[in-house]
């Protein structure tokens, strides 16, 4: 699972040095739609640092820029949704089609600024388009994972519910595979934190607990990382039990969870 192991171990260590009261700045640009050429604003990355991997999303192994409102870009004529790193980086053979999906499209109501439609519905068109791109299983347990992440801040635990199952059951069968490339260690995190979000405390902990006793290994790291990611990874296991275990536990953080939009608009 490739995006899972974008965070490696010197991350992963690092992530807890650092208080998350600071700000992630954006400022307007100009872009083109590659649909309808339509131009629209919006808004791109100023700056931000390594504390944003303290934040509370990291119970749902999630992380900026996938946790903030502003990455779900939106066209205001076609409705094309993609995330900001692909909106202007669409293959020009798949347009068609993805003009095709986008056909009965309709958003919620007229907007200025389009972070004033909710994310969850920005991920639904999402959704649509990116089934055409030829995106692979572990793109989509992210993708359904960060639905589940912004259903939960919006208050529709149903929707959050249905995406996190659908999470959880790609992570159980990549766990399943004998030749995984995927970190395991990492994967039981993710596996318990769907399953604590999904109310399953016990699966949760027996997961963190089988993590615990797990050796992190991952390709392309040399001795001197994996031992940082193993010490970095089992700091976070064992915050994670103690949480699960606690009265604030991560769940309660759902709707609350503030770090995703902190931003100033230049």
């Amino acid at each position: 699972m490739k995006s899972i192991l974008k965070l490696t171990g010197l991350l992963i260590l690092i992530a807890g040095l650092y208080s998350s009261a600071f700000a992630i700045t954006w400022y307007p640009k100009e872009f083109t739609c590659p649909i309808d050429n339509q131009k629209n604003t919006f808004l791109v990355v100023g700056s931000y640092g390594s504390y944003i991997y303290s934040y509370p999303s990291k119970y749902q192994w999630l992380f900026f820029p996938q946790t903030a409102t502003p990455t779900y870009y939106l066209c205001k004529k076609c409705h094309l949704v993609t995330y900001m790193w692909d909106f202007d980086k669409l293959p020009k053979e798949k347009l068609p089609a993805i003009r095709k999906a986008l056909t009965d499209v309709k958003v919620s109501k007229k907007f200025k600024k389009y972070t004033e439609i909710p994310v969850s519905e920005r991920l639904e068109i999402m959704e649509k388009v990116y089934k055409v791109l030829d995106k692979d299983e572990d793109w989509w347990e992210t993708f359904h994972r960060v639905k589940g992440y912004h259903y939960g801040k919006e208050s529709k635990p149903k929707k959050a519910a249905e995406a996190r199952e659908k999470s959880l059951k790609m992570i159980q069968t990549e766990l399943r595979k004998e030749k995984s490339n995927a970190p395991k260690k990492l994967l039981l995190y993710v596996s318990a934190s769907m399953k604590h979000f999904l109310n399953d405390d016990k699966g949760a902990i027996e997961d963190l607990q089988k993590a615990l006793k797990t050796i992190y290994a991952e390709r392309g790291l040399d001795a001197e990382k994996l031992k940082n990611a193993e010490q970095g990874m089992n700091s976070r296991i064992e915050d994670y039990i103690k949480r699960i275990k606690s009265d604030k536990k991560p769940r309660m953080m759902d709707k609350i969870d503030g770090d995703a939009d902190s931003h100033d608009d230049h």
